[in-house]
């Protein structure tokens, strides 16, 4: 665990300049717990969803990165901590024009595919190459349009640090046949949230890999567990009473395993998002979270079924259920004072990279 002496070393690094000051005043106390809070509202965000949509099919896309950013803006506007809210800064003329760039190239590659069968596996291992850099530079492009009051993020991340990191989620993925998948997890994690900053204040994940494994793999022990348990009465049952057919108790098995089946990955997803904020602090301040797992499990789980009852048009309010209760969760216990935030000089990086990554799917949230 990396202690405060050890953080307080790395709040300023000399081979960065001080950019600006934060000018929010707000009245607070040093060492309590303060909740954030997230103020939209489904109907509010519908009205920003439908439209986002419209216009992208009768632009026929060349909207989504106007889109993309009212999403953004809507999400981050509405979550505030002690009076100050997060905003994204992000231009959409300038993710339109990584978007343009990144469809040339994937164009490009999808006609080389058409004329060549060989170049269909240099295609792959290409984008398989370049995801680590896609995933570095889509955070860093994320955090320096990302603000909390005045003051912005920053991803210290290189790509040296991307790519070895990648070479161990690999491998420990590769050799242990994807039962060690739970570390490459954690290490994804260490490296996202141990390179990012906000103003000087340097964000640390203190969990250790077994954590992680516990996060993933209870889970799966409650599955197994839970479908002995059930075999077990239904056969108990089925030996007291003959009214039910065989048929009948298979039925009901398979009812139970399909409902506990849903449930192992939004469980998981519960518990990684658990133990990961638990472990994390900003500088000296720790992150705290009251979430409940099984709440949060039932609400990924029940969000599934209303998009698809839908026809996806209660994705806005899925959406906003799903980040309310996570934002809501969270508490810091604040040790360093948020008025003393000083913002590092930064790069404006582009979006090219970002749409490559939306192109491929790739999810790098954290």
């Amino acid at each position: 665990m990396q202690n405060s002496e050890h953080v307080s070393h790395l709040n300023v690094s000399p081979s960065y300049e001080i950019e600006s000051r934060t000018e929010v005043t707000t009245s607070f106390e040093l060492g309590r717990q303060y909740k954030f809070r997230f103020k939209g509202t489904a109907s509010e965000y519908f009205g920003i969803w439908i439209v986002n949509i419209l216009l992208t099919i009768i632009t026929l896309g060349l909207y989504a990165p106007w889109a993309k950013v009212r999403r953004l803006r809507y999400f981050y506007g509405n979550t505030w901590f002690i009076q100050r809210r997060f905003d994204f800064t992000g231009l959409p003329t300038k993710i339109l024009v990584g978007r343009l760039i990144a469809l040339a190239i994937y164009g490009a590659f999808t006609l080389a595919m058409k004329y060549s069968a060989s170049m269909v596996l240099v295609g792959f291992v290409l984008i398989f190459l370049a995801i680590p850099w896609l995933i570095r530079s889509t955070i860093r492009f994320r955090a320096r349009n990302s603000k909390f009051g005045n003051s912005r993020f920053y991803f210290s991340g290189s790509n040296k640090s991307a790519y070895w990191c990648f070479l161990k989620c690999f491998l420990v993925t590769f050799l242990t046949m994807g039962l060690f998948f739970p570390v490459a997890v954690w290490l994804y994690k260490r490296e996202c949230l141990n390179q990012l900053y906000v103003g000087q204040l340097k964000f640390y994940l203190n969990a250790e890999w077994p954590t992680y494994m516990r996060a993933m793999y209870m889970p799966i022990l409650l599955f197994v567990a839970g479908m002995a348990v059930l075999g077990f009465v239904l056969g108990l049952v089925s030996s007291m009473n003959s009214t039910l057919n065989s048929a009948q108790y298979i039925s009901l098995f398979l009812i139970g395993y399909v409902v506990a089946y849903l449930f192992i990955w939004p469980l998981m997803l519960a518990r990684i998002f658990i133990c990961s904020w638990n472990s994390t602090t900003l500088n000296r301040s720790q992150f705290i979270t009251d979430c409940n797992q099984w709440r949060y499990a039932w609400i990924i789980l029940t969000n599934w079924f209303a998009k698809i009852i839908s026809l996806g048009l209660l994705t806005p309010w899925a959406a906003i259920r799903l980040y309310k209760y996570q934002v809501e969760s969270l508490k810091l216990l604040l040790v360093d004072d948020p008025d003393h935030l000083i913002n590092q000089l930064q790069q404006d990086h582009n979006a090219i990279a970002e749409e490559l990554s939306d192109l491929f799917d790739l999810d790098i949230s954290l």
